[in-house]
């Protein structure tokens, strides 16, 4: 069994059992070479290092929680718990040799207790150092996992990016636009078409799919987008706003409002003869940033178009850049149209 950055199952347990069992042999040997029972002492010795292993698991459950804190602070709390396990598992094992071989006229228990205490101190401190080094590996491995899997969707958004800076659909729309406003003698709005298709090629060349942008950033280049698209649909196409200032500030991976904003306008706008509000929301909901692209238009058809890529590549991103600190939600609008809403925290990680 795996966790998320723990480490797995098997290493752990194959480190505890070899830990006492070569506890176990020592503690044997030694046994050989002094005088006294023997035989009599390997089912009590047997059954202190079966206790040992289970206080391991113990002691590991107690040091899961600190995972996520500094090594210099998960290593002053193991030496705490170390101190705390090794007393525990020394009045156990008095308390079970005592069973076996009762002795009269013996030192104090707390005697017995601290002679025992002072070698399985560091017994249980090698154990909890050697347990949280698997941590770090495995934590080590888990990101060098998700960067991979970063890279491979990087490098997928990347490819997207190039299709929208070169794709010979979107540059022949924009252009017959362009020709269009010409021919009605609108060069004001030409102009301003010129500006925002080169805008935002500018913004897709210049920024990685990896990078994290501000807020503001990203909507500025989406708005760069849609206005080109006014030009296209004139009147089908009318565009809002509505971002907090307070959260214009935050920092979400570049680009990853293309996907939404263009599936609006390709299967909500694209083929309605009627007026469609495209809109792009941003407030601060509950501690997180709340994104919204919305539209009103046929949201019931908008999934039969198989927008399934787009969508979970989004979903994706988001999931590598916050974790389960992020949420994804689409679907069907309740008053007509269709919405897709991210949340996604604050501050950046």
């Amino acid at each position: 069994m795996q966790t998320n950055g723990f480490p797995r199952l098997t290493p752990t347990v194959l480190m505890t059992l070899a830990l006492w069992t070569l506890a176990f042999v020592l503690l044997t040997g030694r046994s050989l070479m002094a005088e006294g029972p023997f035989w009599e002492q390997m089912l009590p010795r047997f059954l202190t290092c079966t206790m040992g292993a289970l206080l391991c698991g113990v002691l590991a459950f107690a040091l899961r929680p600190t995972a996520r804190l500094g090594l210099a602070t998960q290593l002053s709390i193991s030496v705490v718990a170390s101190l705390v396990t090794g007393v525990v598992y020394s009045v156990l094992a008095e308390l079970v040799f005592d069973q076996f071989f009762p002795m009269t006229n013996s030192s104090p228990l707390i005697y017995a207790v601290v002679s025992r205490a002072q070698l399985n101190l560091w017994l249980f401190l090698t154990w909890s150092t050697a347990y949280l080094a698997l941590v770090w590996a495995e934590r080590s491995r888990h990101n060098e996992l998700r960067l991979v899997q970063a890279q491979a969707l990087a490098a997928d958004a990347q490819n997207r990016m190039l299709r929208y800076q070169i794709n010979p659909h979107f540059l022949f729309n924009t252009l017959n636009a362009l020709h269009s406003l010409m021919l009605d003698a609108k060069i004001a709005k030409a102009k301003q078409v010129v500006l925002s298709l080169a805008d935002f090629l500018r913004y897709s060349l210049v920024r990685s799919p990896d990078e994290q942008v501000t807020l503001r950033e990203e909507v500025e280049a989406q708005s760069a987008y849609l206005r080109i698209e006014e030009a296209r649909f004139g009147r089908r196409l009318k565009t809002r706003l509505s971002v907090d200032p307070d959260v214009v500030d935050c920092t979400l991976p570049s680009m990853i409002l293309q996907p939404l904003v263009e599936n609006a306008v390709k299967y909500a706008v694209a083929p309605s003869a009627q007026p469609i509000t495209l809109e792009i929301a941003a407030r601060l909901v509950d501690g997180r940033v709340e994104i919204e692209v919305r539209d009103d238009g046929l949201g019931a058809s908008y999934e039969a178009h198989g927008l399934g890529v787009g969508l979970e590549n989004v979903r994706r991103r988001l999931d590598l850049a916050y974790g389960s600190e992020a949420e994804f939600a689409c679907g069907p609008r309740p008053e007509g149209g269709y919405a897709v809403r991210l949340r996604i925290p604050k501050a950046p990680r």
